[in-house]
């Protein structure tokens, strides 16, 4: 009766456990990037872990995780200033959905909802701030747009994120994608839209197969 019982337990919990490590592992990405940001560009990092939410052998996978974004870019107000950029940090949650899964390339969408910070720094010498303050110039140049603005700002963004990932092993994967991406940061008065090309290195941690 004991064994019989020891084996109805290995069945009932041992197993499905142990299915559950196989296909239900996180995945781990990240990767470099081309962004576009308040009519501005730059290069961005993000990386990300997700969840799957669905079968290792579903032909339509989802994923539920976090992410973390980091961008730099310049400021549109004064171009070809080096000294003058922003710095834009994203933390959130992102849902994806992967299509194809037991395919060698996966078609994928993401959607990622963050809290953003912005930060502008102008790292100029006081010096050349001064000698152009005192250069003759009758009235002061208007205040730049308010995205512009030196300081720092907290918002929020999303966006959708679409790509093809390629899976030359049962582990490691590459992707590039596409992200449209949306922020609320500086009020409707400044632009909210912008875009990322990315390129990443994938992992998926204890799963034997994809």
């Amino acid at each position: 009766m004991r064994s019989a019982l020891l084996m109805v337990s290995l069945v009932t919990f041992g197993l499905p456990s142990q299915i559950l490590a196989q296909t239900l592992a996180p995945e781990f990405q990240a990767g470099f990037g081309y962004a576009r940001l308040f009519e501005a560009n730059g290069y961005s990092f993000s990386a990300a872990l997700d969840q799957p939410l669905s079968s290792g052998r579903s032909t339509v996978r989802q994923a539920l995780g976090g992410g973390f974004w980091y961008a730099h870019t310049g400021v549109a107000s004064v171009p070809d200033t080096p000294e003058v950029g922003r710095d834009l940090l994203g933390l959130g949650l992102r849902y994806s959905l992967g299509f194809l899964n037991n395919a060698s390339f996966r078609p994928f969408v993401a959607v990622p909802l963050q809290v953003l910070h912005s930060q502008v720094s102008d790292n100029r010498p006081t010096a050349d701030l001064l000698s152009a303050a005192l250069s003759g110039v009758p009235e002061a140049p208007p205040p730049p747009p308010v995205e512009d603005q030196v300081g720092g700002e907290w918002g929020w963004g999303t966006g959708v994120e679409a790509g093809l990932r390629l899976v030359p092993s049962e582990r490691v994967g590459v992707q590039t994608s596409v992200q449209v991406l949306y922020q609320d940061i500086y009020g409707s008065d400044s632009p909210n839209g912008g875009w990322n090309l990315r390129a990443a290195l994938t992992y998926a941690f204890g799963a034997s197969k994809h």
